[in-house]
């Protein structure tokens, strides 16, 4: 059956996220340090980790809202750091607005937008996504038809209601829409388990290979002609 619809993931298919991801975490943390600086012992990756911990043991959902999540490790390091309320509100504001901008400044995979403005004259494009990119920012948003993320669903890839909603909101067969994305459980194997088309961006070729063989691409450039294939 032909392919109608391409859902997308983001982070890590369309670009890499740690090198955004890091630098956005420098950002925010070298305003922290100015600023707030009493608090920098509150945000070292352990102490961080364990803020995230109590904040998911508190309240599980919330790593559907990541960007909840962020600011309200930011605001627990400054109330543990010894600021006020109003001290500790104004951080976790500020330091996330200036990690947010960065998280945002994502550098594509070569031949990415070439890519889309191809598919879009032949598919619908979607987007599910585990992530909390804002495609209005990064200058995307209008290749999309649908968008579909943690924070709308509270859920998360490989929760099948990810791929389910894609089919609600398309209406359309499963065998209609081919997923792309880069991590083996979250978007090849969720979406054959759902039973729509996957193709795996897959930019290490060490990586290890799934039980069932599926489509494979590293170069953006070729993915057209791959899903004529398909």
């Amino acid at each position: 059956m032909a392919i109608k619809s391409i859902s997308f993931d983001l982070d890590d298919t369309f670009w890499p996220l740690m090198p955004t991801i890091l630098e956005a975490e420098k950002n925010s943390r070298n305003w922290i340090e100015k600023n707030y600086p009493g608090a920098m012992a509150s945000l070292t990756r352990e102490v961080s980790m364990l803020l995230r911990d109590e904040l998911m043991k508190e309240d599980p959902t919330i790593i559907n809202r990541l960007s909840e999540l962020r600011q309200k490790i930011f605001l627990k390091a400054g109330l543990r750091s010894g600021y006020s309320i109003e001290e500790s509100t104004d951080l976790a504001r500020k330091a996330f607005d200036i990690f947010f901008e960065g998280r945002n400044k994502v550098l594509f995979y070569d031949g990415v937008i070439e890519t889309l403005e191809l598919l879009k004259n032949n598919y619908s494009l979607g987007v599910i996504t585990n992530g909390n990119a804002d495609l209005e920012i990064i200058g995307i948003k209008d290749y999309f038809d649908y968008i579909l993320t943690p924070l709308e669903l509270n859920v998360h890839k490989p929760d099948p209601k990810m791929f389910k909603v894609a089919l609600e909101t398309t209406n359309l067969l499963p065998q209609e829409i081919c997923h792309i994305g880069d991590h083996a459980i979250n978007d090849v194997q969720a979406s054959l388990d759902c039973g729509f088309k996957a193709v795996w961006f897959k930019e290490n070729e060490e990586d290890p290979d799934l039980e069932i063989e599926v489509p494979k691409f590293s170069d953006w450039k070729k993915l057209p002609e791959l899903l004529k294939k398909i």
